[in-house]
């Protein structure tokens, strides 16, 4: 599963190799963290401890959703998400690479969760936690999804030789000015979504 958000010039952003692992380090580990910390505000007592952990594991999703954003126009982005055709031999190895890498952790992580799932459900004596609420499984499927998104391109951030500013300066900055081509029925999805998860936790809980 691909996405490249071009800008509106056409040229693709300088993002230097430091800031693309930062950035997709705080994504696939921010997420998680901050939804963990959002399921356990309750333990820290009703009322205002509650809210504040809460907010706080909210303020932690919401920083992993724009590192996310940092990286989508980027140049890794682009060879993970952009047309084959736009692409050269080199860019098409690298994201063969990328999506073989993502594929095996992805995999890997589906069947550790589909096994932790089975024990929470089955066995009773260790007490573990097991996603039951619409709002548990919607944050599952978001993280899923970003991780579809970012797991490819931070391969490239921890593999891929530090050559962007190469390519940016020889061939993006010599590309003509187009219009961005931005996948619109997947904005449409990923919006219609995330404003359908919001209503339906509101009218739920």
């Amino acid at each position: 599963m691909s996405f490249y958000m071009r800008t509106a010039n056409g040229k693709t952003p300088r993002r230097s190799r430091n800031a693309m692992r930062l950035a997709t380090s705080l994504t696939l580990f921010g997420y998680p963290l901050g939804g963990l910390v959002m399921l356990n505000a309750p333990l820290a007592g009703a009322g205002s401890p509650s809210f504040a952990v809460s907010m706080a594991g909210l303020g932690i999703i919401a920083m992993a959703v724009l590192a996310f954003f940092y990286i989508a126009p980027s140049y890794m982005q682009r060879i993970i998400g952009e047309q084959v055709c736009e692409l050269d031999d080199l860019e098409r190895d690298l994201r063969q690479k990328a999506y073989a890498f993502a594929y095996h952790v992805l995999t890997g992580l589906v069947a550790a969760f589909i096994f932790y799932l089975a024990v929470a459900n089955d066995d009773t004596r260790l007490a573990l936690w097991a996603p039951s609420t619409y709002s548990h499984w919607n944050t599952v499927f978001w993280g899923v999804l970003l991780y579809c998104f970012t797991l490819p391109t931070a391969y490239l951030a921890w593999t891929m030789p530090d050559i962007a500013h190469e390519f940016a300066d020889e061939e993006l900055d010599s590309e003509p000015a187009r219009k961005p081509g931005v996948r619109w029925w997947l904005w449409g999805l990923i919006i219609a979504g995330g404003l359908a998860g919001f209503i339906l936790a509101r009218v739920i809980t």
